[in-house]
């Protein structure tokens, strides 16, 4: 039986930067969820993409099980890491945007992505075309955050009944801002089995991304926001250790 650790995520669940590039193996290798993944005796299959949105790493996890899950022939475990619930994905008028070639070292590419802009506040466009789509959905983000967060919970819900379905053990945490708690988002964030979602409750700044970079952690190599490889080891730890509280049947 073949065990496998599925890693989803964007980029801090790809180990950006660590090395000072945006991907590479050693990378995938150090980052948190292969950390995890080795600790836990697993094979790592690092699937995430950097600049991933919610949608997009669900997409990604329902994809890979379509296409190579084998009941029969495989033990899987699967390791999200969830992104900024603020971003968003537009379907493009021009399929087959090019985001595999930042990823060469993913172990498996949703070519599905390609057909989307992946929105979020920093990035307007590097095009007329690009910008005519991407200006009115940011301006629906900045009006609507509630809607676009309850849109990446229900990503959550949608993924936590999707592997419970299949008896698919898990854990989940979010490496960035996922949501500012409201009356509105409280059913959904109710719903959540948070023996299986790390730190869910806790406050933003306790993120993974947020968390260490508060206790001091910098990474000199990197030019955007990811961590070097102490923090990534560091997460792998936590992990470990909620798995080992609350699920006696990986450990």
């Amino acid at each position: 039986m073949r065990k496998i650790a599925l890693i989803a995520g964007c980029s801090q669940s790809a180990g950006s930067e660590i090395d000072g590039n945006q991907d590479s193996r050693y990378n995938r290798d150090h980052s948190f969820g292969n950390l995890l993944a080795n600790k836990l005796g697993y094979e790592p299959v690092n699937i995430a993409v950097s600049g991933s949105t919610n949608a997009g790493i669900a997409r990604s996890i329902q994809l890979w099980f379509k296409e190579h899950y084998d009941s029969t022939i495989m033990e899987v475990f699967v390791i999200v890491g969830w992104t900024e619930g603020s971003r968003i994905e537009v379907p493009s008028r021009q399929f087959g945007q090019d985001y595999r070639s930042s990823n060469p070292d993913s172990d498996w590419y949703d070519t599905t992505a390609g057909n989307y802009y992946r929105l979020n506040f920093s990035w307007d466009g590097d095009n007329d075309e690009q910008r005519s789509v991407v200006a009115p959905h940011k301006r629906y983000m900045v009006d609507n955050p509630i809607i676009v967060e309850t849109n990446s919970i229900n990503q959550i819900l949608l993924i936590q009944y999707f592997l419970k379905s299949l008896n698919i053990e898990y854990v989940m945490s979010h490496t960035m801002h996922l949501c500012t708690p409201n009356r509105y988002l409280s059913y959904y964030l109710d719903l959540v089995d948070r023996s299986r979602y790390y730190e869910l409750d806790a406050d933003d700044q306790t993120s993974f991304y947020w968390k260490y970079r508060n206790l001091g952690y910098t990474n000199e190599k990197a030019k955007y926001w990811h961590h070097g490889e102490e923090p990534h080891r560091l997460h792998a730890e936590a992990l470990y250790t909620y798995i080992k509280e609350n699920n006696n049947v990986i450990i």
